[in-house]
């Protein structure tokens, strides 16, 4: 039942990041392939407030899995961390920090429209596919920025090995398919053993990467 739990929240995070996704695709089309430098700016100004959401939906969806599988496994009061639903309808306007907006900007940028630049540097004038070009850009930029988006997610549980004393520690919930560095974070860290930093690994994904992230008890 409690594994149920851990499986339900993992696919609810993928579920995050193909509706990010599906939303920045016809954002996509901002940006002009002959005019790449001077369409970049407004490309990222729609671009940008969709990651954004998605972080913090991937957080929020993190903290409520969290709670409820505390809860299922102790009957224990709720941890005393609370997030406002960024979709709920009475919800204030939420973004994340500055720090990280930046990092968003960054990586969008340089996984999308540079990619499609550096494509038309190193093939002979004229010779370069527009359609693939454009579609190589989307799909590294699409990469990034599900990346950003559950990090939200993933770091969110990081957060709580720390606040809930009843925590071990934390593990990895790899996807199908995953790398090996993430079959590696299924094997628990606990907190009596290591470091901050290696924690800290729970909290940061790969580009596309949709592995997610539990507490251990």
């Amino acid at each position: 039942m409690a594994w149920d739990l851990v499986m339900r929240h993992h696919n609810e995070q993928k579920l995050i990041a193909r509706n990010t996704v599906a939303e920045l695709g016809p954002l996509w089309h901002i940006l002009d392939f002959h005019e790449l430098e001077e369409s970049t700016p407004d490309w990222l100004r729609a671009a940008r407030p969709v990651v954004e959401k998605g972080y913090l939906v991937s957080q929020w969806t993190a903290l409520q899995f969290a709670q409820n599988y505390r809860s299922m496994l102790f009957g224990r009061p709720r941890l005393p961390v609370e997030l406002p639903n960024p979709l709920g309808t009475f919800s204030a306007p939420q973004i994340p920090d500055r720090n990280r907006q930046i990092a968003i900007m960054v990586s969008l940028k340089v996984t999308g429209p540079i990619q499609v630049a550096k494509k038309t540097l190193v093939q002979p004038a004229g010779s370069v596919n527009e359609a693939e070009a454009m579609a190589a850009g989307f799909s590294k930029s699409a990469g990034a920025a599900i990346r950003h988006v559950l990090n939200g997610g993933r770091g969110m549980i990081r957060v709580l090995a720390d606040a809930d004393e009843l925590a071990l520690g934390v593990a990895g919930v790899a996807d199908e398919g995953c790398c090996d560095s993430c079959h590696f974070l299924e094997t628990p860290i606990l907190k009596k053993t290591a470091t901050a930093r290696q924690m800290d690994a729970i909290a940061v994904g790969h580009d596309a990467c949709v592995c997610s992230a539990r507490l251990v008890y």
